[in-house]
């Protein structure tokens, strides 16, 4: 994709972001996942398990790498929004479908924190953290524990 023609959609907020992100995600559409993005070198993906994407090409090649596997299927629940003037975080639970070595398809849950910024062109993710949720019920109802890492 051309650099001027690297943001084609308006976003009027961070909701209709996250929307756009998750609907390609499930379509594994790398274009519109882009527009998601502020173009910018200073934007972050971290994907569960994965190394921290810093910049829009590292990020690009992130999700080219997880779509040559095919669309992710998943599903979001327990959002829970901060908005501010010019900046949004939405935390969220990604259940991600997946199947084990025999073929049974299951979900995972994932903790994931998008954090938008409101730009010139609208609306733009600037950072995506996903990772594991601990084995300690689901994620909607855990009870906070002490940490097993501090930092």
């Amino acid at each position: 994709m051309e650099k001027e023609d690297f943001h084609t959609a308006l976003f009027t907020s961070p909701e209709a972001v996250e929307q756009a992100f998750y609907e390609a995600m499930e379509r594994g559409d790398l274009d519109t996942m882009m527009q998601c993005w502020l173009d910018e070198d200073d934007i972050v993906c971290l994907h569960p398990n994965g190394p921290r994407l810093v910049g829009t090409d590292a990020i690009r090649r992130g999700w080219q790498q997880i779509f040559d596997n095919g669309a992710v299927k998943l599903r979001v629940s327990a959002r829970h929004r901060q908005s501010f003037m010019m900046m949004a975080i939405h935390n969220v639970v990604e259940w991600v479908q997946v199947k084990n070595a025999e073929g049974s398809v299951g979900e995972i849950a994932l903790f994931a924190t998008n954090i938008y910024a409101k730009t010139p062109l609208g609306w733009r993710m600037i950072l995506h953290h996903a990772s594991p949720v601990p084995d300690q019920g689901t994620p909607e109802t855990q009870e906070p524990v002490a940490p097993s890492v501090l930092h």
